[in-house]
């Protein structure tokens, strides 16, 4: 039984796609140690797009005319990826499972064919802001890119803002075509803000966070900085290194180092699908996102019966209906693809390890 995905292995976006894909990777592979599904073995097929949306409709049109018609396309990295292959999808009748997208507006698009396992940036936005305010945080600042991405995660906290009464953050915006981040640091300290919440890349608010750390002014420690999902915590220790210390990242699973028995069963899996491997994917919470999505796929496959097809398999993801894996509690039905709001925010440590 083949499933399929085009990812970000590669280029700006590889810690969140190759993460996912080892994390997927493990679930699948423990399966078919286990004799696979109604008796048959899981073909786990991946292709690089390089977070490139006209690569991964390439990929994707490729992968549908393999020589196995696959049974779903799964786990494609971010917004643009996704949007672009969901008209094949459509027209392919084939279900698209745990694109790697918080987007608000992807995420309300009545789209049969697609279900999501995380939730979205409204979601993080609503927990960070709520932390911030329980907190006694009311000079708040928000660095951006000034894009449409940017732009539609503004919107958010502005009406977070408007709907609490709260004084409305000061937007600090980035040119993606040319940053100034000098500028844009100075920009953040003039408001003399408690709080910036980081709405960028991680390459962004990595050398945001440089600028303000050599100020000696808004470094962590002096600022509270909280990023959305997106953010990888590994690609902000690359660019900023120590300056990382304090900053909190919204994360969409439970702890891939926690006690819970999801979190036990996914290290097992990563240890026996890289037992030998240099790179240590057991506290990425990506990879823990690859497993569990996997595995509740899998779910679906197993409910869909032996006769499985696109048609049963997709109807099957439709009927899941309330699923607990551990802490985290998905669910599924007629009209409802979004299959969780979990929100949990964890911080770099001094050590530069994740805590929660």
């Amino acid at each position: 039984m083949r499933i399929v995905q085009s990812a970000a292995l590669s280029g700006p976006q590889a810690d969140v796609g190759l993460a996912f894909n080892i994390g997927a990777k493990a679930a699948f592979a423990a399966a078919n140690a286990a004799g696979g599904i109604h008796g048959r073995l899981i073909e786990f097929i991946s292709a690089d797009d390089g977070y490139d949306a006209n690569k991964a409709v390439q990929n994707t049109t490729q992968l549908l005319s393999g020589s196995e018609a696959p049974l779903a396309l799964f786990g494609y990295t971010g917004t643009a990826c996704t949007k672009a292959v969901m008209p094949l999808a459509k027209a392919a009748g084939v279900m698209l499972f745990a694109p790697v997208s918080s987007n608000d507006i992807l995420q309300s698009e009545n789209q049969p064919q697609v279900f999501f396992v995380r939730g979205t940036h409204s979601d993080e936005i609503t927990k960070i802001l709520t932390h911030l305010t329980t907190i006694g945080s009311q000079r708040i600042s928000v660095f951006y890119p000034n894009d449409d991405f940017g732009q539609g995660k503004l919107a958010l906290v502005n009406a977070f803002a408007s709907e609490h009464k709260l004084s409305t953050p000061k937007a600090v915006p980035c040119d993606p075509k040319s940053p100034d981040f000098p500028s844009a640091a100075k920009a953040l300290l003039q408001g003399d803000p408690q709080a910036v919440v980081h709405l960028a890349s991680s390459q962004y608010s990595g050398r945001l966070l440089k600028e303000l750390n050599s100020s000696g002014a808004g470094g962590p420690g002096r600022l509270l900085h909280y990023g959305i999902s997106s953010i990888s915590a590994a690609d902000l220790v690359r660019e900023a290194n120590s300056a990382v210390h304090g900053f909190v990242i919204a994360k969409r699973v439970p702890n891939p180092r926690g006690s819970t028995a999801i979190a036990g069963d996914f290290r097992r899996a990563l240890k026996a699908q890289q037992p030998s491997s240099k790179d240590d994917f057991s506290s990425s919470g990506f990879a823990m996102e690859g497993y569990v999505a996997a595995r509740l796929l899998m779910k679906a496959m197993q409910n869909a019966g032996p006769k499985i097809d696109r048609a049963t398999l997709r109807n099957a993801a439709e009927g899941l209906g309330r699923q607990e894996i551990g802490p985290f509690t998905l669910t599924y039905g007629p009209g409802k693809h979004r299959g969780s709001s979990f929100v949990e925010l964890a911080m770099v440590r001094e050590d530069l390890t994740i805590v929660r």
